[in-house]
């Protein structure tokens, strides 16, 4: 085990090498903050002491003091999180992206036509109701952040990340740039808008969007011939005709327009396409929805997919479903107890980088499975994501020290155990030794105010 923890190790300080992270931290003037404490070994620690089941401060505290085997105040540790990390947090995440992103595997297959394949989504984080103000929930009694992400398919990692409120329309958090030339772009539902696929198009940017079931653009061509006596499509609203289809998909094109909307690139025809359901409809999507169907808007030709293809190159948005699953259940996005901005954007985004580091470890081990392979080792095609964070994870406290003997630090763990056993507030009374033996003030007349008078 000791060979591997060594290549991890070895690898966690090639991905984020210590010189980088201490120049990174002086440049955001985190370190004025506090200079007792190292920028290396808290960073270290802070990543691995908030996405721990029980990821806290106190956590945070505990594993600086237990790395570098100096006594560290909460205080001391809470003054460090500030818009200074965040900032440090958010240029490691991006250093990390690109370091995925320039080994990234070439995509084959259907998605050889392609650049890269990003995908859009989002999730909600839980908070303390007194974070309320600065994150309001979807009650008002309610709070919660929303993390914003787009991942590469190509890198099998997020490259961008923004955190808001629950509240903010996801859409606003997409920003379409010369990014998508020549790549395929699968977005959820809750970026959807018109006047977006059409800049994609206009940027030489390929888009496969899911649209809600109750959708009603025009149909201006169908792109698929039927036998004679079929219904014909042309010139009809896609809702007034599904109902009473009993075609598996339909293939046409459409005319997309958002009234509301002030791009100049609408109303824009693009292709319409429709495959049957086998679930039913969902009631929150569409309650008024009386047919079976799924229906996507895309900009690919008929030539290259088919409307099985394009529904189905949909469905590779699973990836970004999987990367978020695992950052919520292992490295704690689901719910975050600070309450502090500073403090929620910098554990959230402690999550994320996590997720990458875990991600390039992945890759660092597939590469050289082969030259150091062990029986008990698991095969590169059964060593998944998921299951190799889970691990990362519980053995976070043995590459903390190990990371600590490389670095130069010689702690004893059994004396960090016994020093968090310390009394520091030592010269306060015990509250039983107050009850027992404390002088009663016969002027009090609160019961509880026993307890505050020391022995006479």
């Amino acid at each position: 085990m000791k060979r591997w923890l060594y290549r991890i190790v070895q690898s966690l300080r090639t991905a984020l090498p210590e010189e980088a992270v201490a120049r990174t931290a002086r440049a955001t003037d985190l370190v004025q903050r506090g200079r007792e404490i190292g920028s290396v070994p808290f960073l270290w620690s802070f990543l691995f002491g908030t996405t721990q089941p029980d990821g806290s401060v106190t956590k945070v505290r505990n594993f600086y003091e237990a790395f570098t085997d100096h006594d560290a105040a909460y205080s001391s540790i809470q003054q460090w999180i500030t818009p200074e990390l965040k900032q440090l947090l958010s240029e490691t995440f991006a250093h990390l992206s690109i370091e995925l992103g320039a080994t990234e595997s070439s995509l084959g297959g259907r998605f050889d036509r392609f650049r890269d394949v990003f995908i859009t989504d989002a999730t909600d984080c839980t908070l303390s109701a007194a974070s309320f103000e600065d994150f309001p929930g979807y009650s008002d009694d309610h709070a919660g952040a929303q993390l914003h992400m787009i991942e590469s398919l190509a890198s099998r990692a997020p490259f961008f990340a923004s955190i808001t409120d629950v509240r903010t329309d996801e859409l606003s958090q997409l920003q379409i740039g010369d990014w998508v030339a020549d790549s395929l772009l699968l977005d959820d539902l809750g970026y959807h808008d018109y006047g977006k696929i059409a800049r994609i198009d206009e940027l030489g940017g390929w888009f496969v969007n899911r649209l809600k079931v109750n959708s009603n653009g025009p149909i201006t061509e169908e792109l698929e011939r039927w036998p004679t006596g079929a219904i014909s499509l042309e010139g009809t609203h896609i809702q007034d005709v599904l109902p009473d289809l009993y075609r598996s998909e339909i293939d046409a094109l459409a005319q997309f327009d958002t009234p509301s909307s002030d791009s100049e690139l609408l109303p824009c025809e693009f292709r319409l396409v429709v495959t049957q359901s086998d679930e039913a409809a969902d009631e929150e999507d569409a309650p008024d929805a009386d047919h079976e169907y799924h229906l996507y808007v895309t900009n690919l030709p008929k030539e290259w997919f088919s409307p099985r293809e394009v529904a189905a190159l949909y469905s590779a948005r699973w990836s970004i479903e999987t990367l978020i699953q695992e950052a919520k259940s292992v490295f704690g996005l689901d719910e975050i107890s600070v309450r502090t901005t500073e403090s929620i954007e910098c554990f959230m985004l402690a999550s994320m980088v996590m997720v990458l580091l875990s991600r390039y470890l992945l890759r660092q081990i597939r590469a050289g499975l082969g030259s150091a392979r062990d029986s008990s080792v698991e095969e590169e095609t059964e060593t998944q994501p998921m299951s190799f964070s889970k691990r990362l994870r519980a053995f976070g406290t043995d590459i903390l020290r190990m990371l600590a003997e490389q670095f130069g630090y010689s702690g004893e763990p059994g004396e960090t155990i016994v020093k968090s056993a310390i009394d520091r507030n030592v010269n306060r009374h015990a509250l039983t030794e107050r009850v027992a033996y404390g002088t009663v003030d016969p002027n009090l007349t609160k019961a509880g105010e026993l307890a505050t008078i020391r022995p006479g």
